[in-house]
C-alpha cells in the first residue's frame, strides 16, 4: 500500500515534537513538508524548532516553512510557556539547515493545487491561522485535501486555557471557524479525546531507557512537559493515520465561537450526517504501544 502524503502544520512545542517523531518513524506516512505557526512560541522559534527536530529524527531533507506570526484579526499572538522559553524544555537540537522563504499558507496552497494535491492529508496541531489564510485567499482550496486532521477544541470537556477554550482554537478562534466552515473533510481531536492519551510512568521509563539520540532528547523534553501536562495531545491525529481503530468518533457539525467574548474558542457540536468527524474516545494502552513502537525505530 502506498504511503499517505502528509503536511504537518504545527507550533513546536514538545507534544508537537512527539507528533513529528511519530510521522517520521511511520512507513505508512510520507512527510512532504512542515509548516509552522505562532502558538506554543512565536513563529520565529517554532520554525527553528521544527528544523531542529526533523534534523534530530533523521529527516533533514523535509522542508520547513514559516507561516503566520499572529492570528487573523491582527492582534498580538497568544503564546504560552508550558514548553519552556525555547519551546523544547531547554533541550538543545541542531537547528541549522534549509528554511524556505515561502509563507506556510502559500506552501499549503501550492501543494493542494499541484499534482497529487487531492491525495494530501494535512495534520494541523497548532492554531489554524495558516489553513484559514489559505482558505480565505482561495475559497474552497481546503476541500481539495484528502482529509484535514486537527488537534483542537473542547466539546464536552473543559478548556485548558479558559473554562471553554482549548489553546489551539482559543489562540485564533476566527481561523478555527473558517476551517470548520470550509467544506473540507475534517477529523477533529478535541480535549475530550486527548485527555485520555495520558503518558504513564512505565511508558516514560521505557522511552528513557532507549539509547538513541532521539529517544534521549524526547525523554528530556517530557521530563519538563510531563510535569505540567502528561497528555499526548498532538500525536493523536498522526496515530489515527497509522491505525484508525485507535479512536472512535461521531459525525456532525462543529461551530467555533470566534467573537471576542469570554467564550472565545468554545465548540458547539451537533450530531448529523457530515464530512466532519469529532473523535471522543481512544484506547490509551494501544495508543501508547503504537507510539512507543514507532519511536523505538528513530536514530
Amino acid at each position: 500500500m502506498a504511503a499517505t502524503d502528509i503536511i504537518i502544520d504545527c507550533d513546536p512545542g514538545i507534544d508537537d515534537a512527539l507528533a513529528l517523531a511519530l510521522a517520521v518513524a511511520s512507513p505508512e506516512l510520507r512527510l512532504l513538508a512542515v509548516t509552522c505557526v505562532a502558538g506554543n512560541r512565536p513563529v520565529e522559534t517554532t520554525r527553528l524548532n521544527a528544523r531542529g527536530l526533523l534534523n534530530l529524527f533523521g529527516a533533514s531533507t523535509v522542508p520547513v516553512y514559516a507561516g503566520a506570526a499572529a492570528p487573523l484579526n491582527g492582534t498580538e499572538a497568544r503564546v504560552n510557556l508550558v514548553h519552556g522559553e525555547d519551546g523544547l524544555g531547554g533541550v538543545e537540537v541542531d537547528r541549522s539547515g534549509l528554511l524556505s522563504d515561502i509563507h506556510g499558507a502559500d506552501a499549503l496552497s501550492d501543494t493542494l493545487l499541484g499534482d497529487g494535491g487531492t491525495d494530501l492529508t494535512i495534520v494541523a496541531i497548532g492554531p489554524l491561522t495558516n489553513l484559514a489564510r489559505a482558505e480565505l485567499r482561495r475559497p474552497g482550496i481546503l476541500a481539495r485535501a484528502r482529509a484535514i486532521l486537527i488537534m483542537g477544541g473542547a466539546v464536552n470537556h473543559p478548556g485548558n486555557v479558559t473554562p471553554f477554550g482549548e489553546f489551539n482554537f482559543w489562540a485564533d478562534p476566527q481561523a478555527a471557524e473558517v476551517v470548520a466552515r470550509s467544506g473540507a473533510r475534517l477529523g477533529i481531536f478535541p480535549l475530550d479525546v486527548t485527555s485520555q492519551a495520558a503518558m504513564t510512568p512505565a511508558w516514560l521509563r521505557q522511552l528513557a531507557g532507549w539509547p538513541s539520540k532521539s529517544a534521549q532528547a524526547l525523554s528530556a523534553m517530557l521530563r519538563v512537559y510531563g510535569a505540567l501536562d502528561p497528555l499526548l495531545h498532538d500525536p493523536c491525529p498522526v496515530a489515527y493515520l497509522i491505525d484508525p481503530t485507535l479512536f472512535d468518533g461521531e459525525a456532525g457539525d462543529l461551530q467555533v465561537e470566534w467573537r471576542l467574548t469570554a467564550e472565545e474558542g468554545r465548540c458547539h457540536f451537533r450530531r448529523e450526517t457530515s464530512d466532519t468527524t469529532v473523535f471522543f474516545t481512544t484506547n490509551q494502552e494501544k495508543l501508547l504501544g503504537v507510539i512507543a513502537a514507532r519511536l523505538a525505530t528513530l536514530p
